[in-house]
């Protein structure tokens, strides 16, 4: 791979060079070039805007059966593609090739896969004759696509982030324009290339790109865009729903997260380790459902921080594409000095590190070190921001109701976790936490252990579901219609 990846803008079913020229993609774990992405301009975006809106008609009316086929089909060439896709994957977003990169393609073939199989589903809604104003009338519901919707995804699992939008908007007879995040674009890219290779009509599938946040701004205000999928940070998602709602635009926005993973004093520890230790073996803890937050029984947190620091000795910090790597680097130089910055300043607070918290003598690359903070409290930056890394915060409790005060201090409410012996136990602790998703005993959640639930967040965590019919359901419109029998 020493040639420099280019993939170009595809809007209208044909490639197309960027108004902008081209900038340089970065590979995270070796600090050079991998590829050249397109900057696109604003008479892109409208070209874009233009080629969606040309091919919604007909794609609305495209018999559901069809749609199916083509979402299998796109999913079918992506596992085909594996072999060149996930080593792009692991280049561009620093991922690990046996890890994050690889399961990056799996969701996104997963995904697109089971819109396939609800693309043929009617979500219709019929109501039953009745007596009104002495007339017996009945009812059904249709749901109709909004039109066209705005894909706009994070860097750090750019093909999942952007499958479980495009996916059920486009299964749902919705047209799509996808905007990648900047830092890792290229793959997501070439997904729309692929949609039109194995029969996705002109228009259907488009993109564009462009390190300019303008580009975006655009994107959500123009007139012709008429729904928007984001997943990012929640400044920025704030202000994709102010645009959005001057238009009254629908949105469905997956934004930051800062999971709490309470461990009780029946918990086994085992499950613990597996359960928090996600935070350093996922992409270097740049996942927005992490457990960052361990709350932990004063009975066992002496013998869970030794647990930890002992999966900690066994991870290899080093390129994605190394067969033995472990934990790759972060996106950027940029990213790894705001993660040592939260370690600093936890220190500064009264922090102790157990684990890491300098930076891995591994060059060149972005490398940020797994890390375990314990003695934090709730009022630390590392505690209540979300770092984006691989940084464990731990807070001691003695009681559940603590616990469960702590954990839901927080301005974010994604995922959150409880490990514990007793179900009844765990699930009462649950049923109280104030997050979109609560997971019990596992580091699966919705959207990956059980891919049809609901996923989604409350608080700054997002609006909106994803999962299952959820995001369908977002991408389209209820029209009544009543008839007198």
């Amino acid at each position: 791979m020493s040639e420099l990846v280019v993939v170009p803008l595809h809007i209208g079913g044909e490639d197309v060079a960027a108004g902008g020229g081209t900038y340089v993609v970065v590979n995270p774990s070796t600090e050079k070039p991998f590829g050249e992405a397109p900057e696109a301009t604003i008479a892109d975006v409208q070209a874009a805007v233009d080629a969606a809106n040309a091919a919604a008609p007909a794609w609305a009316a495209t018999p559901r059966r069809e749609r199916a086929r083509l979402l299998h089909a796109l999913a079918d060439r992506l596992d085909q593609e594996r072999g060149r896709l996930v080593p792009w994957l692991g280049a561009e977003m620093g991922g690990v090739q046996n890890g994050s990169a690889g399961r990056t393609l799996d969701v996104a073939i997963e995904a697109f896969r089971a819109f396939g199989e609800r693309a043929n589903l009617d979500l219709s809604e019929n109501y039953a004759p009745r007596v009104s104003m002495g007339e017996v009338v009945s009812g059904v519901a249709r749901r109709r696509p909004v039109g066209v919707v705005a894909v706009i995804a994070a860097y750090n699992a750019p093909l999942v982030n952007t499958s479980t939008m495009a996916g059920p908007a486009l299964a749902a007879g919705n047209t799509v324009i996808i905007k990648p995040a900047p830092q890792d674009p290229l793959t997501t890219l070439e997904l729309a290339r692929i949609a039109t290779e194995v029969g996705f009509p002109p228009g259907v599938v488009n993109t564009v790109n462009a390190v300019d946040p303008e580009i975006g701004r655009e994107l959500v205000r123009n007139a012709g865009v008429h729904g928007v999928g984001f997943t990012g940070s929640p400044t920025v998602g704030v202000e994709i729903a102010q645009a959005a709602a001057a238009q009254l635009k629908p949105v469905l926005l997956e934004l930051g997260g800062k999971g709490a993973c309470i461990v009780l004093d029946d918990a086994d520890l085992d499950i613990a380790v597996n359960v928090l230790s996600l935070t350093w073996r996922m992409h270097s803890g740049q996942i927005c459902g992490a457990p960052t937050r361990a709350i932990v029984h004063e009975s066992v947190r002496d013998e869970l921080v030794r647990r930890l620091a002992a999966v900690a000795e066994t991870l290899v910090v080093g390129p994605g594409d190394h067969p033995q790597t472990t934990v790759g680097p972060v996106i950027n130089g940029g990213h790894r000095d705001r993660i040592e910055g939260y370690i600093a300043s936890a220190r500064e607070a009264g922090a102790t590190t157990a684990v890491g918290g300098s930076r891995p003598d591994v060059s060149p690359g972005f490398y940020a070190a797994p890390t375990l903070l314990v003695d934090c409290t709730p009022d630390m930056a590392a505690v209540r921001e979300e770092i984006f890394g691989p940084v464990i915060s731990m807070i001691t409790i003695t009681e559940d109701d603590e616990a469960v005060a702590i954990a839901n201090d927080s301005d974010y409410g994604l995922v959150n976790y409880v490990v514990s012996g007793n179900s009844a136990r765990a699930l009462s602790i649950a049923e109280r936490l104030e997050s979109g998703v609560v997971s019990i005993n596992t580091p699966q959640s919705a959207g990956n252990g059980i891919e049809e639930m609901p996923f989604g967040g409350r608080k700054l965590s997002g609006f909106g579901r994803k999962g299952g019919i959820h995001a369908m359901l977002a991408f389209t419109e209820p029209a009544g219609i009543v008839l007198r029998s």
